[in-house]
């Protein structure tokens, strides 16, 4: 597949590049830049993550690469891995075009083990990401990161409103759960709360990510894919988000660190950054550091898998009230913990990456108390309907 039918490349004059250090990002990215292409095929990247940016309505400079220009000035981590920057994903006719583009581009790193980071101005943009693992027929769970839950009937096409609707109703559907954190309840209608709840999906309101940010990893570490939309942050650390109330920058970086960190994870999103309202570059600089924390939670991954060998896990089996068996499992290496769902045996196969659900010590100390742990008992009602 050619690079080139999908992406524009960079500028990398304007990023000013060749004027950083040796010890920056810059040193060890590999750009697709206007200077010097990539010549290698997109289903020849060798690399661990791959920067995506979409190309904006009406051109003009990018809001990616102002990300971009911030991103390649940070310090080098101790740890160094590989790192392509494909550019700008060409746009197209309409949001449909840059939706199949993305689409074609993040199924092909995805089938590499490249992890794709996209950034771009609108948050349904993310429907490309999802469906790249349509086209590559895996079933996933995404965590959103939002001060609003963007679902409506669609009426028309897809929109920055109601692109929750297509990764929840398209079919065939490969939706496994949604998990939505930090939104804001005044602005959350409460029948779309109970909505959620009917379809089994998680939610937690800003208060409750703020209360004990720790409370997320374990809900993003049973993601595979994640999106991060800006305006979750309060707009005293990202002026862009329009949001009095929010998520701090520290703790927006720390829950990306912790999608880093995640061995499920395949992909990442930052959406919603408007380039013309930010001032000082503020939040293109926040942006830039939560990807920095990124690539410092991956270099932390564990290759924790109990479903794949559980020789590296202490295994726990608590007898519930009703005699019903709860097994926990805790990793050696990370101390991490999960708690396995019963599922049909039929249903094994095609479940396997989500009958563990990942957990926290709390949830042990839960059942051992007598209590179901919530999360739990939403994953069985899902693989025993």
């Amino acid at each position: 597949m050619d690079i080139n039918v999908y992406f524009n490349p960079i500028d990398t004059d304007y990023l000013g590049i060749e004027n950083l250090s040796e010890d920056c990002l810059s040193k060890i990215i590999s750009v697709n830049s206007k200077q010097k292409p990539l010549e290698s095929e997109l289903d020849g990247i060798v690399a661990d993550m791959a920067l995506i940016g979409v190309e904006e309505e009406g051109g003009g400079i990018n809001g990616a690469d102002i990300i971009r220009k911030q991103l390649y000035g940070l310090k080098l981590h101790r740890k160094h891995i590989k790192i392509v920057d494909l550019g700008n994903v060409k746009r197209g006719n309409n949001r449909k075009d840059a939706y199949s583009a993305l689409a074609e581009a993040c199924s092909c790193l995805l089938q590499n083990r490249v992890i794709p980071i996209i950034l771009g101005r609108e948050n349904d943009l993310a429907i490309g990401n999802y469906r790249a693992y349509e086209q590559i027929g895996q079933i996933i769970n995404v965590f959103n990161l939002d001060s609003e839950i963007d679902f409506k009937e669609i009426e028309k096409d897809p929109d920055e409103t109601n692109f929750l609707a297509y990764l929840f109703c398209n079919q065939p559907n490969y939706l496994f759960n949604y998990t939505h954190a930090a939104y804001q309840s005044y602005l959350v209608v409460p029948e779309l709360i109970d909505l959620m709840q009917q379809m089994r999906f998680e939610t937690y309101r800003l208060g409750a990510v703020q209360n004990k940010i720790e409370f997320t990893e374990p809900l993003i570490r049973n993601a595979d894919m994640v999106i991060a939309d800006i305006n979750s942050i309060r707009a005293s650390d990202s002026p862009t988000s329009k949001n009095p109330h929010g998520l701090y920058g520290e703790e927006f970086c720390k829950i990306v660190n912790f999608a880093g960190m995640s061995d499920k994870l395949t992909s990442i999103g930052f959406y919603g950054y408007k380039a013309e309202e930010d001032c000082d570059f503020r939040t293109a600089k926040l942006i830039s550091h939560a990807i920095w924390y990124f690539i410092e939670g991956f270099n932390w991954r564990k290759n924790d898998f109990p479903y794949k060998d559980q020789k590296n896990y202490y295994k726990f089996s608590v007898i519930m009230p009703n005699d019903m068996n709860i097994v926990f499992f805790k990793s050696k290496k990370s101390e991490r913990w999960w708690m396995q769902v019963s599922c049909p045996d039929e249903l094994q196969q095609k479940y396997m990456r989500h009958f563990l659900i990942p957990c926290t010590y709390d949830d042990y100390k839960e059942a051992m108390e007598g209590l179901v742990p919530e999360r739990w008992l939403l994953a069985y009602n899902k693989l025993n309907l």
